[in-house]
């Protein structure tokens, strides 16, 4: 059977073509279930609902991919639909007779390092409750207690610096450092060459799907500082054992007086052109306005190979370019969220509001939140300089998450985000995020020994 596809691979018109699934094409995939087999198709444990069937507990979107085989000759992949209490996937599941609800708060299990605090100390057993609450601790032994890298959980490609800065000594024979632009110059444990797992898993590394997360401290005795998530920058290829990595600290907004009052050493920065963004007014605020009005889409061409003028200013590509610009965008959604919860009347709300962002790189968004009513409301927040009509870029895992319940995520598109602006502007668009805009490929994933027929 051909499915017709867009162009992040949803397949349309999806309920229509499932219309001969049967409720024992459901009960079989109940039946059958297998974590490891729903995992080859791209599907995870649910987020926020629970199909129950006969007092269990499965998640929806992954029976129901399973339960599509027969209609169509193979199961559904996570990537090609949607899930969330409005999609085409829950409507089907409920119309065959199946509970599909949400999960108790209880049940709702926040990712490893959600608890953490940008810039605040810790011990290494503080540290190992944080991502392993049940995992034994034994002070300088151990899984925790003793070395400078632990992968948490176990064989899933997350893991955990716990660093040491300054000169080497017999204690500590790694040379490490921070630098003014935040890189993190690292050097591996001296046993590991290029062929320990643990170093292939960090030369991959790919911070959309895995986490690194990064505690510092000058020197032994002294507690750890967590500095956030690392994603990988560039490695010596010629030395091993150790292996040399320069790492960058994402989201970095800490200036040297900073790591002063922190205690913590940084030598200069390693690009010389590096400055910090001017920081956004203590006054500056967001107020929210409507969406730019739907255009139709221009009659398809031939495509001109000319570049933009030179008097044309790319505000994408300069937005991607800028670290510290989404970095801001998203500290002044994090106090709007609060303020407009506490405004209503949710103060028990407002104080669950996260910067998710800051510990969870692979989340596909940044803020979570709450709608009113207490549902989850998870955030993406895409920050511009430029004006409202800017066109952004957005990851695959990101459109993937917009995806997974419609009901709960929303783009904030912040807007005008300059120093000198004080009331500073944004929409919102909820759901789907096909259903707001036009994605065009604007690159590409090439591997090398392969043709377009082979992929």
């Amino acid at each position: 059977m051909t499915l017709e596809k867009g162009p992040t691979g949803r397949i349309k018109g999806l309920r229509k073509l499932l219309e001969g699934i049967t409720k024992e094409d459901v009960l079989q995939a109940i039946a059958s279930f297998n974590v490891d087999e729903a995992a080859d198709h791209g599907f995870a444990e649910s987020t926020d609902f629970d199909l129950v069937h006969d007092g269990r507990r499965f998640p929806p979107k992954a029976i129901f991919g399973l339960a599509a085989a027969r209609t169509i000759g193979r199961p559904l992949t996570s990537s090609e639909f949607s899930g969330g209490d409005s999609s085409p996937c829950f409507a089907v599941l409920r119309a065959l007779g199946f509970t599909v609800e949400r999960k108790r708060t209880s049940e709702v299990m926040p990712s490893a390092g959600s608890s953490l605090l940008r810039l605040q100390a810790y011990n290494r057993e503080e540290i190992a409750r944080v991502f392993e609450p049940d995992a034994k601790f034994t002070p300088g032994a151990g899984r925790w207690g003793m070395p400078g890298i632990v992968e948490s959980p176990r064989d899933s490609g997350n893991f955990v610096f716990m660093v040491t800065l300054g000169k080497p000594d017999a204690s500590n024979p790694y040379q490490d450092a921070l630098t003014l632009d935040g890189r993190l110059i690292w050097e591996s444990q001296t046993q590991q060459g290029f062929d320990s797992p643990t170093i292939r898993k960090l030369l991959v590394h790919d911070p959309i799907v895995n986490n690194v997360h990064l505690f510092l401290r000058a020197q032994k005795g002294d507690k750890y500082t967590y500095f956030g998530l690392l994603s990988y920058f560039s490695h010596d290829p010629n030395k091993q054992n150790p292996v040399h990595f320069i790492w960058t600290v994402q989201n970095w907004d800490i200036d040297q007086d900073q790591l002063k009052r922190l205690g913590i050493p940084a030598l200069p920065p390693l690009d010389p052109a590096f400055s910090l963004s001017p920081p956004m007014p203590v006054t500056a605020s967001l107020s929210r306005t409507e969406p730019p009005a739907i255009k139709a889409k221009p009659s398809t061409g031939p495509r001109s190979k000319k570049k933009s003028s030179g008097g044309e200013v790319d505000w994408a590509a300069r937005d991607l370019r800028n670290r510290q610009l989404g970095l801001q965008g998203e500290k002044l959604v994090v106090q709007y969220e609060i303020s407009r919860l506490k405004a209503a009347g949710r103060s028990d709300l407002a104080n669950k509001v996260q910067h998710v962002a800051l510990t969870d790189s692979a989340a596909g968004y940044d803020i979570a939140s709450f709608h009113l009513d207490g549902r989850p409301k998870r955030i993406e927040v895409k920050a511009t300089q430029g004006p409202a009509s800017t066109p952004f870029y957005i990851s695959m895992n990101e459109v993937l998450a917009s995806r997974d319940d419609v009901s709960c995520f929303s783009i904030y598109r912040v807007f005008g985000l300059k120093p000198d602006n004080e009331e500073v502007q944004f929409f919102e668009l909820e759901g789907d995020v096909e259903d707001h805009c036009g994605l065009d490929p604007v690159s590409f994933r090439a591997t090398p020994g392969a043709n377009q027929t082979d992929l």
